[in-house]
């Protein structure tokens, strides 16, 4: 695969089965590198002829869609007029979409109520909200003169910007004074009113689920997920709050069903409107905490912890109906698609967690099975193992759409026949998770862009890591291997450091285009990774340099005795972010690779906690801030061994990356000059955390394969 051919694939997402059965929407992105544009639109699918049409045609960016409860609408976000808008399309009869939002903000999200009326929608504002004589203003000005109120600025025609805390910038920009709020909307009447507190964000800013806002079965109560702390740069503190509607106007003052101040997030009513479901974690101000599938009893106001036993973390609930939640979780590599039994945790109390940790001999037993051995917890099944997919989205009680993808294969929606249940396997350490599933059929064709190319399987080991641990990896060969032949190693690195690499399509990293490139493309997931029990994800922290370091070098190892085509003097590595970090770490003490790359790493310890963005992670992963203890940032921070930095490394850094900000890179990049090490600076200026640009994509694979290519 080439650069070209992976930029060609349209990009498949936001899948939204209609209510009356039928059809699905989606949203459809294709990249142009020539151009240097993304065109989003919005494509329904028809389930029982195949044939798939355009609904927003034209030059404007359409996502997001959601169908009225009834069938006969669409809702949908466009930049057709007057910024990203929520537009309602009739569907059902035809007609012309119009226009339900305005003003400063945007809006975006839409969520209808079960009456197909009424829209929740989320906007974007600046607190205090600027005052309506600026609304007649050229863009231009207008801008200037909200800037000026937002600050507090005596002259309007000033850039400046003022803080007086934290959180003031995120991710890859600044925050300017904005809060997000969720507007209830009558579409008919055009009535709306903000119904979360002015307070808080509503969705939060950060660690939130596929959606944090909803409406009641009865439609007369919201439940949204708000982090209520003032300080919410060192609070992973997301709440499940309930909301009384009195139309579109909020009903008394919001209340928080959360048990814990560790982050919960994506509540779903069950379809009877007895329980609210949400994702729960125990551990606060731990944002890589096992997440637990939740329920609170609207009647009893009680809560029972459903997964406590079950050693995955759970993501994107959907109630299959009354008794049974499904949800995800990342599983060895994959993604596996499991349900719980609500049963007998009707009405049990929050102490059942407490019960359940207590419990020692049954919690063994359990966290091997997946099997409830507490009141307040359900019996996990499993019913898919050895696939990757997201978008869990439910179409009727034995049929399911989701987005599913491999290395080779770019995201595709299908619709899932639920199979039987299974009881969980969870055990590391033997090849690939056994592969068993539904019957999917795929609705939309973004792998046929990719049909003539040539590809190579997926190879999946396991070998001993630090402290003889089992540590799981992909190899990938290039087109037309010849074991005979010896060929440079790419490993990569992924960020997180609680991430993994699963056999999922990507675009930041996509194996086939380094494999293509002539490489054999290795992937570990070392200590920190997720999908091998929480256990091996929690051994990361405060040891960056440590076990992790140790999986990854052992790694290499087993590589090159298994493997004899590979030349152990043509060794390449590469990551981003915590990637990145381990990179520069590796640069530092060891010098058996012949070539490094390191995307947006993390250079100084002490520098990346002083201007990243949200604190609570650094003070989670090093134990506080580095003025409270300065060895501990010091002792794993690859700036300190700069001196025994001699590999020529590529340094990528964007200038809009406030997670691990542009100082790193530089610094990075200002050491291995100054020691005379034959280095590169690849700086987007234009670019966040992630490059995003179809122009700058292309630059950046370029740029780091003929780098690599220079030195093996």
């Amino acid at each position: 695969m080439s650069v070209e051919d992976l930029i060609r694939v349209p990009r498949i997402s936001a899948a939204a089965p209609c209510p009356t059965g039928g059809c699905v929407a989606y949203v459809k992105a294709s990249h142009d590198a020539q151009k240097n544009r993304v065109r989003r639109t919005v494509m329904v699918t028809d389930l029982q002829t195949g044939t798939e049409r355009e609904i927003t045609p034209g030059e404007h960016n359409d996502e997001a869609p959601a169908w009225s409860p009834d069938g006969s609408m669409l809702a949908f976000v466009s930049d057709r007029a007057f910024g990203k808008q929520v537009w309602v399309l009739p569907f059902a009869h035809g007609g012309e979409a119009r226009r339900i939002t305005d003003g400063p903000g945007g809006a975006a999200q839409p969520v209808w109520a079960p009456d197909s009326r009424r829209i929740a929608v989320s906007r974007s504002l600046s607190e205090p909200e600027t005052d309506q004589s600026s609304q007649n203003l050229e863009d231009s000005e207008r801008e200037q003169t909200v800037r000026a109120e937002v600050f507090g600025l005596s002259n309007s025609k000033s850039t400046a910007r003022i803080a007086d805390g934290l959180l003031f910038r995120h991710w890859n920009s600044w925050r300017d004074g904005k809060r997000n709020r969720v507007y209830v909307i009558d579409t008919e009447t055009g009535e709306s009113e903000a119904v979360t507190p002015a307070e808080m964000d509503v969705p939060p800013i950060s660690l939130g689920g596929s959606q944090d806002f909803v409406f009641s079965p009865s439609g007369d109560e919201i439940a949204f997920v708000a982090n209520p702390d003032e300080r919410v740069a060192v609070s992973t503190n997301n709440s499940v709050f309930v909301q009384k509607l009195d139309g579109v106007h909020p009903a008394g003052e919001a209340r928080c069903i959360s048990v814990t101040e560790a982050s919960d997030c994506e509540p779903r009513y069950s379809p009877d409107g007895v329980y609210i479901a949400y994702l729960g974690a125990e551990q606060p101000r731990y944002e890589a905490d096992r997440m637990r599938v939740k329920i609170f009893d609207r009647n009893t106001e009680q809560t029972a912890n459903l997964t406590e036993f079950f050693d995955r973390s759970a993501a994107e609930l959907a109630w299959r109906n009354d008794s049974e939640i499904l949800f995800l979780a990342a599983d060895r590599g994959y993604t596996s698609l499991y349900g719980v039994e609500v049963g007998s945790a009707s009405g049990s109390d929050p102490a059942g967690a407490e019960a359940a940790r207590a419990a020692s001999a049954s919690a063994g037993e359990a966290q091997a099975t997946g099997a409830a051995t507490d009141a307040g917890a359900g019996e996990v099944y499993q019913y898919t193992s050895g696939v990757n997919q997201s978008g869990l989205r439910l179409m009727s009680d034995a049929e399911l759409v989701l987005t599913r993808s491999t290395v080779h294969d770019p995201p595709d929606l299908f619709l899932l026949t639920v199979p039987s249940r299974r009881t969980p396997e969870l055990s590391n350490g033997s090849g690939a998770p056994a592969r068993f599933d539904g019957t999917a059929r795929r609705l939309t064709a973004a792998s046929e862009a990719l049909s003539e190319v040539k590809q190579t399987e997926l190879e999946s080991f396991w070998y001993a890591g630090a402290d003889d641990d089992p540590v799981h990896g992909f190899l990938m060969k290039p087109p037309g291997f010849d074991p005979s032949a010896a060929y440079p190693l790419l490993l990569l690195i992924h960020g997180g450091p609680q991430s993994a690499f699963f056999d999922q399509f990507h675009f930041r990293w996509n194996a086939a285009v380094f494999a293509g490139a002539g490489f054999v493309v290795a992937m570990v997931n070392p200590r920190g990774s997720i999908g091998y029990g929480q256990r091996f994800t929690d051994q990361i922290s405060g040891d960056w340099g440590g076990r992790c370091y140790e999986d990854v070098m052992r790694g290499v190892d087993y590589l090159l005795a298994a493997y004899d085509w590979i030349d152990e003097n043509r060794l390449a590595a590469a990551g981003g972010s915590f990637g990145g970090y381990m990179v520069n770490w590796i640069a530092g003490h060891s010098e058996r690779f012949r070539v490094l790359v390191s995307h947006d790493g993390i250079f100084n310890q002490e520098s990346m906690s002083y201007t990243t963005d949200e604190l609570w992670f650094d003070i989670w992963e090093h134990g506080g801030m580095p003025y409270e203890l300065p060895e501990q940032f010091r002792r794993q921070s690859p700036h300190v061994v700069a001196d025994r930095m001699n590999t020529p490394m590529l340094v990528i850094q964007g200038g809009l990356d406030y997670r691990c900000p542009v100082g790193e890179g530089i610094s990075l990049f200002t050491a291995l000059q100054s020691r005379e090490v034959p280095s590169r600076l690849l700086y987007f200026e234009d670019e966040g955390h992630f490059v995003t640009q179809p122009a700058n994509a292309e630059v950046w694979y370029k740029t780091v394969i003929d780098f690599v290519k220079q030195y093996v």
